[in-house]
């Protein structure tokens, strides 16, 4: 059971906590609305684990090289090819029977995310702007999905503090493997290296880091409208979180971010902070 969850990469969804991002900062917390987000967290949940294990298929070669990715169970032979192909098909099918039950409209976007997850591993991530762009918009698209799937409007201001944060683990995961001289013949890196000098990954991350601080603080005082003291500590908390989060990517440790909060306590702790004390401003 557990080399299923590695395989299906349980840990990755996570990031689809996003989908309840809406109703959470609009402080809509009834019960029919997080059983309905419920829903969707899971079965868009089972769709990205399709798009990760056919990416697994797609990249194994590489990641058997790579001195980290081939500890994984299908690069290290823990788990069969064709066990995983029974499980990627069994994920598709019961996520898209999950989501259908819901809202059509979420089924669709949740395939077009799969369509172009898969479209990403196997060619746009070698290409220069479309690897950045993609990833964000994933993060982003996660949110409106909570949107829809709530029928609560969600703010531009929202929006746009979203796709900076993610610019943030999207660029600080490119410098990072940049700087990584553990990674050798990569088909990846080559491509980064290519695409980007090592000032131009170091000067974006940095401006994405102060324009995720600046929309954070707009998103506070031009939408939410909400004036609260909790407020200082989340600043602090955030500015805390972004100063490691570089320090730990020029050391090349950000490349997966779940990993790295699970690693450093300071970074996890600064992240969970800032959440406890941004929610205790917007519920007080």
């Amino acid at each position: 059971m557990f080399t299923v969850l590695k395989l299906i990469r349980f840990e990755q969804w996570t990031k689809n906590l996003l989908i309840f991002l809406v109703p959470v900062l609009a402080n809509k917390t009834e019960f029919s609305i997080f059983y309905d987000l419920i829903i969707v967290f899971v079965g868009f949940s089972l769709l990205a684990s399709t798009g990760y294990i056919i990416n697994d298929f797609l990249d194994l070669e590489s990641d058997k090289a790579h001195y980290l990715k081939k500890n994984r169970v299908l690069a290290s032979g823990k788990i069969s090819f064709k066990e995983s192909k029974l499980i990627v098909l069994i994920s598709f099918v019961l996520g898209s029977i999950i989501l259908l039950t819901q809202n059509i409209w979420i089924l669709l976007l949740s395939y077009i995310y799969l369509l172009v997850s898969i479209l990403y591993s196997k060619y746009l991530k070698y290409i220069k702007f479309f690897d950045v762009t993609i990833i964000s918009t994933f993060f982003v698209l996660r949110t409106f999905l909570g949107s829809l799937g709530s029928g609560i409007s969600i703010s531009i201001y929202l929006l746009v503090m979203i796709l900076f944060s993610s610019l943030v683990i999207v660029f600080g995961k490119k410098l990072s493997i940049f700087l990584d001289d553990n990674i050798v013949d990569s088909r990846v890196k080559k491509a980064i290296q290519r695409n980007y000098s090592l000032k131009f990954l170091s000067t974006a991350l940095q401006i994405s880091i102060g324009l995720s601080l600046i929309t954070f603080n707009l998103w506070i005082f031009r939408d939410s409208n909400i004036l609260s003291y909790s407020f200082v500590f989340s600043n602090i908390l955030l500015l805390i979180f972004c100063v490691e989060f570089y320090n730990l990517t020029i050391k090349s440790k950000t490349e997966d971010f779940i990993a790295a909060l699970k690693i450093n306590k300071l970074l996890s702790m600064s992240f969970i902070f800032f959440i406890f004390f941004t929610m205790f401003g917007i519920f007080i």
